[in-house]
């Protein structure tokens, strides 16, 4: 096993993880907006001390790279860009949506995902997954979508979807007796498709890191 560092800032929450041969640390994490840039170094050091390893012994670095919040995103995406030059250490980009994903899979045992996230400016980012061997997997690329079509959205899916985010409030009440959970993004929930794409040398160098945005016109339409 790799020592990987996971990084993921693409909401309120920003959160640091790393996961070595021997252990993973504890998730280093806070939930107060605007101070990612504040926290995320000093996040970094305990974890570090905590899996006793340097910087220098970092094989990876997880980069959840949206879409989100656009200062999180800008914040996390010059730490990894930083340390991947510093180091020489590939980068492993991941949609914060498939990261959130992977957390209904690990916590819920769900099998077909639907995360709803708020853009604001009255759009929402939503990504479709499965479970393939335990990861999830895109079956579709993430889109966004104007928040008055979230209804219809939700609607259009089998009663087998599990639907997660923070946009849940946004789903009108009698059609939230399908599977609801607020989940955000947590950076311990990158290392199972981290390893996978590692197995099939899905990384990059950090000149190379971009930040995933999804915004303008509704993208959505089920046929």
């Amino acid at each position: 096993m790799p020592n990987i560092l996971s990084i993921e800032t693409s909401s309120a929450c920003c959160s640091v993880c790393i996961k070595t041969d021997h252990l993973e640390t504890q998730l280093y994490e806070n939930n107060a907006p605007n101070t990612h840039g504040e926290i995320i170094f000093e996040f970094i050091k305990m974890a570090l001390q905590e899996s006793e390893i340097s910087k220098e012994d970092l094989d990876y670095i997880v980069f959840g790279s949206g879409p989100g919040s656009f200062t999180g995103l800008r914040v996390g995406c010059s730490v990894v860009q930083g340390l991947g030059y510093g180091l020489k250490v590939p980068i492993i980009p991941i949609s914060s949506l498939r990261i959130t994903a992977q957390q209904a899979i690990e916590k819920l045992n769900s099998k077909n995902i639907v995360v709803i996230n708020d853009a604001h400016m009255e759009e929402l980012y939503v990504g479709e997954y499965k479970s393939s061997k335990n990861i999830a997997v895109n079956l579709k690329p993430d889109y966004s979508i104007r928040r008055d079509e979230i209804n219809e959205l939700v609607n259009s899916f089998p009663e087998d979807f599990s639907f997660i985010g923070n946009a849940m409030h946004f789903i009108e009440k009698d059609l939230q007796k399908k599977i609801i959970y607020d989940f955000t993004p947590k950076a311990n929930f990158s290392f199972n498709i981290a390893t996978d794409l590692i197995l099939n040398q899905k990384f990059v160098p950090a000149e190379q890191v971009t930040i995933n945005y999804l915004s303008g016109e509704s993208q959505w339409k089920r046929v």
